[in-house]
C-alpha cells in the first residue's frame, strides 16, 4: 500500500444528508477544502470523493459525494480517514514534519548537538524538541536565525546555537 497520512477520525454524523463530523489530526482545518478524496479506514484503497467541507467549532464537517443520507454514513463512525502522501500538499518548504523526526541536529561547525525528537507547533513559531546525547532535551525556535539548513537527503539539520541555549 502507498504511504498515507492520517488526517483525522470520523466521530459522528452531522445532520441527515450524509455529512460527517471529523476530529482533525492537523492544525490547519481548512486543509480539508484542498482534498479531492479521502480514504476511510477498513475500506481498502477505495477513494471517497469529497463534495464539500467546512470548519465548525474546531471540527470539520465534510460531505462525501457518494453519500446523501445519514444511514449511509453511520458505519464510518470512529473510523480514521487518510490521504495518500503523494497527494497531500506540503508545508511550502518541500517537507512534512514527519520527515524531520530523527534527523541529526548539527551546529555550524558540524558537531552533533542531538536528534530531532519532535516538533511542537504553536502560534508564534514551531519549536524543535532536540534530544541531546546525554538524554537531556532542549527547545529550538524554528526561525531563520537558528535553523540554517535542512538536508533531508543526509537526514541533517544545521542550526545556530547561542550561549545558554543548551545546559
Amino acid at each position: 500500500m502507498k504511504a498515507t497520512f492520517n488526517m483525522g477520525k470520523i466521530v459522528n454524523s452531522h445532520g441527515i444528508k450524509g455529512e460527517v463530523r471529523i476530529y482533525p489530526y492537523t492544525d490547519d482545518l481548512n486543509k480539508f477544502e484542498e482534498f479531492d478524496y479521502l480514504l476511510i479506514e477498513g475500506e481498502g484503497e477505495k477513494k471517497f470523493e469529497v463534495e464539500s467541507s467546512r470548519v465548525h467549532k474546531n471540527m470539520v464537517l465534510l460531505k462525501f459525494k457518494a453519500f446523501n443520507d445519514i444511514n449511509e454514513i453511520t458505519r464510518f463512525k470512529e473510523k480514521n480517514i487518510y490521504i495518500y502522501r503523494e497527494d497531500a500538499k506540503d508545508d511550502g518548504e518541500g517537507h512534512y514534519i514527519v520527515d524531520l523526526i530523527g534527523c541529526a541536529i548539527l551546529d555550524e561547525q558540524r558537531t552533533e548537538v542531538g536528534i530531532l525528537e519532535d516538533v511542537l507547533q504553536n502560534t508564534a513559531q514551531d519549536l524543535y524538541v532536540i534530544k541531546q546525547p546525554n538524554g537531556n532535551r532542549f527547545y529550538l525556535p524554528v526561525v531563520d536565525d537558528f535553523v540554517k539548513r535542512v538536508d533531508l537527503d543526509k537526514r541533517e539539520i544545521i542550526v545556530h546555537i547561542i550561549e545558554g541555549l543548551i545546559e
